[in-house]
């Protein structure tokens, strides 16, 4: 049985025009011509390694020797005399400041924690007050429980205390002249 050829019949071949050539007819031809490009890289690849060995068998010229150097020593001139008059002045002058006095405050201050209605809450206030190593006490105002500590002598040392109170999450204090 012969072979069955699945392929379409090209309708060029029957109009009489020339098929086209396929890629792989393409592949096949090969330029024949000189191999220019090769010689070259040849050429610069000699003409390289050759500079290098030209390059490298050149020897380095041996240092020259030098007699050591004497140096004479320089002699420093004189100290030089003070033309001035105000340096024996000023070792002989003598200052006065007026430093202005440091008046005392005799403000004292106090540190309010709380203010309530019932005693009760005002008590537990100053329990958690006292585990913190302070001593507070209820002042009852009106009918107002306040939780007051101090007196303080200067403010910086109710602003501490606060700061511890406030390390032990009882915020709220407010620091004031004392009444």
């Amino acid at each position: 049985m012969p072979p069955v050829n699945r392929r379409k019949p090209s309708t060029r071949a029957k109009t009489g025009q020339r098929p086209r050539s396929s890629a792989a007819s393409k592949k096949n031809k090969s330029n024949n011509g000189f191999p220019l490009l090769a010689i070259l890289l040849a050429t610069l690849l000699m003409a390289f390694i050759g500079y290098f060995i030209f390059a490298v068998d050149k020897p380095d010229p041996a240092p020259a020797v030098k007699a050591p150097v004497t140096k004479k020593e320089e002699l420093l001139p004189e100290k030089p005399q003070p033309k001035w008059e105000y340096e024996k002045a000023l070792k002989e002058k003598e200052i006065v400041v007026d430093l202005p006095v440091a008046k005392k405050s005799t403000n004292k201050y106090q540190m309010q924690c709380g203010s309530f209605r019932k005693n009760d809450d005002a008590q537990a206030l100053k329990a958690s007050i006292a585990f913190q190593g302070l001593n507070s006490q209820v002042k009852l105002t009106g009918s107002w429980y306040r939780v007051i500590l101090g007196p303080y002598e200067r403010k910086r040392l109710a602003e501490k205390d606060r700061h511890k109170l406030q390390r032990a999450r009882i915020n709220g204090c407010q620091i004031w002249l004392w009444r």
